[in-house]
């Protein structure tokens, strides 16, 4: 089996995302910050060539995929797999507002997923979605995939194909928004080659003349 080259990127910035809001299912757009992000970050993924995209259907993954390759690499793909987490009841409340509603999101915060938020995803939903993303790669024919996603999901999808716990990964990986993360397949195992790089995020005019290489 072929190796296979897989670049996971985060969908730009959401006026929701600026407020710390809980997004999740909510299908909340774009704000201006976050269409410049991935039209600057468009470049280094123009140069790297990706063989097939897939995205979130969501509003904020599919737009940031459209800026960033839609155009150069024809048919996104879309994935229901690959939305955001529903965080149920807490979806369009700030981390502000559930810190002062009570002890749930305290001592959710110190365990992630351990508890039980209403209308909510559990995290064994959330990793069998993933682990279905996980089969698509493995089965494609092509070696370098591009997936636009969102925070949570691709965490959860890093966390099933890295095997580590969901709850390590969401409290001790901090994704960027627009920010790009390398995995490598080798026909028996996923590689983690690099992780949240988001220099384009820093400078949306730093890559305009001059595009630095996604060296993976």
């Amino acid at each position: 089996m072929t190796n296979k080259k897989i670049l996971l990127l985060r969908h730009g910035e959401t006026d929701w995302n600026a407020q710390l809001r809980f997004q999740g299912s909510k299908d909340i757009p774009l704000n201006t910050n976050g269409e410049d992000q991935a039209r600057c970050v468009s470049h280094r993924i123009s140069a790297w060539l990706p063989e097939v995209v897939y995205s979130s259907p969501l509003q904020r993954a599919l737009k940031t995929a459209q800026l960033t390759a839609g155009h150069s690499f024809g048919k996104i793909n879309i994935i229901e797999d690959l939305c955001e987490i529903n965080f149920g009841i807490w979806e369009g409340k700030t981390i502000a507002d559930l810190k002062e509603q009570g002890e749930l999101f305290n001592k959710w915060a110190q365990e992630p997923f351990s508890l039980a938020v209403p209308e909510a995803e559990t995290e064994r939903q959330i990793l069998t979605r993933v682990e279905r993303v996980l089969e698509i790669i493995i089965e494609s024919p092509k070696e370098r995939i591009l997936i636009v996603s969102h925070g949570g999901t691709l965490r959860a999808l890093l966390s099933a194909a890295l095997d580590i716990p969901f709850r390590s990964a969401w409290r001790n990986f901090r994704m960027s928004n627009c920010s790009l993360t390398g995995l490598e397949f080798t026909g028996q195992k996923f590689i983690l080659a690099f992780y949240n790089d988001h220099i384009t995020n820093d400078d949306h005019t730093a890559l305009t003349d001059g595009v630095l290489p996604i060296c993976f």
